[in-house]
């Protein structure tokens, strides 16, 4: 299956070995107009420079390809989709789907009547911990969830000048959203409201706020919350996943670094405090690549499409809408 990959910063070089990498991809084409970055591409990766295009135009019209790669920043993914699905490749797109909910929306719907494959690289659902705690909430082990606390402290985003630092709210859509993705997987359910405080600690490098605390209330009545710091130069306690803490009647499960744990502690009832092997995620090739690329084949919906990443998209916009307006936003609203 041969791909066009668009953008070819360190992100976008990331998904050239990615590609390079996996079983049935082909890299057919790349599209940077930075030339030090399409420089990069070719000295670290092996890749021919007469296979580098400045715009997406050009390499449309110069190679056939199944899909679009697209690694640009958010404000770029609509003008992207467009071109992508009005040549009727799938597309595979750099999380968040868009830094504007409408735009979002839109792409959303072009790639429905386009009929082509849209989904969106959430790849922190597909690792070990998401999974396994998705497959014990499902199995009932500790109850109806009542509530959910995600705790994230990192020192994010350090590069001076990138657009995570720039632009206003990164933190919250850029991290926040790779969450509130986990949120609504692990959970199976989908929130009706956020409500969220963000603001700056004074060393902070970014321009937007880089500090929050956001509740979200879902359709069941689970209540969950997101804490975080993206300017921490502290202790960073489990990476970018955070830690998390799911409460139900019969005990909960918490992430303790990158490990799952299972406790149960009531006077009336056996102590339990038990370590929880973690399912098998996969090894080896990219899971979100081999899943884009299974669904094409096999011509099935892939997982985080975009339709059903536009309910994460929405738990983003719902709380920068509640942080500017200072009060509780309901989804519906948006």
């Amino acid at each position: 299956m041969k791909a066009i990959l668009v953008g070819l910063g360190g992100r976008g070089r990331y998904w050239l070995g990615q590609c390079q990498q996996q079983s049935g991809v082909e890299v057919a084409a790349c599209v940077e107009p930075f030339a030090p970055n399409r420089q990069r591409a070719t000295a670290d990766h092996d890749f021919a420079a007469d296979r580098m295009y400045d715009d997406l135009g050009q390499a449309l019209n110069a190679v056939q390809a199944d899909f679009v790669l697209d690694v640009t920043p958010p404000a770029i993914h609509e003008e992207i989709a467009m071109q992508t699905f009005a040549a009727g490749l799938h597309l595979l797109g750099e999380k968040p789907l868009s830094d504007d909910y409408q735009a979002a929306r839109r792409v959303v719907e072009a790639g429905t009547q386009a009929g082509v494959s849209h989904m969106i690289t959430q790849n922190y659902r597909f690792n070990s911990l998401p999974r396994t705690t998705r497959r014990l909430l499902t199995e009932d082990l500790i109850g109806p969830v009542g509530q959910l606390d995600v705790s994230l402290y990192v020192n994010w985003a350090d590069s001076p000048g990138s657009h995570y630092v720039t632009e206003p709210y990164m933190f919250l859509t850029d991290m926040g959203i790779h969450h509130f993705d986990m949120m609504r997987y692990t959970l199976g359910q989908d929130p009706v409201s956020a409500h969220a405080l963000t603001w700056n600690l004074p060393w902070g490098w970014h321009r937007g706020d880089a500090a929050q605390m956001i509740l979200f209330r879902f359709a069941n009545g689970t209540i969950a919350t997101h804490r975080g710091i993206g300017c921490t130069v502290g202790h960073v306690p489990a990476g970018h996943n955070g830690e998390w803490r799911y409460e139900g009647p019969r005990g909960t499960l918490t992430w303790e670094g990158f490990d799952l744990y299972h406790t149960h502690s009531h006077r009336a009832d056996p102590k339990i405090r038990r370590q929880v092997p973690l399912d098998d995620g996969g090894q080896g090739q990219n899971p979100v690549l081999r899943e884009f690329v299974a669904a094409i084949e096999e011509g099935r919906t892939p997982e985080c499409n975009a339709a059903d990443n536009l309910k994460s998209m929405a738990m983003v916009f719902a709380a920068v809408k509640s942080a500017m307006e200072g009060r509780e936003v309901s989804i519906a609203e948006l």
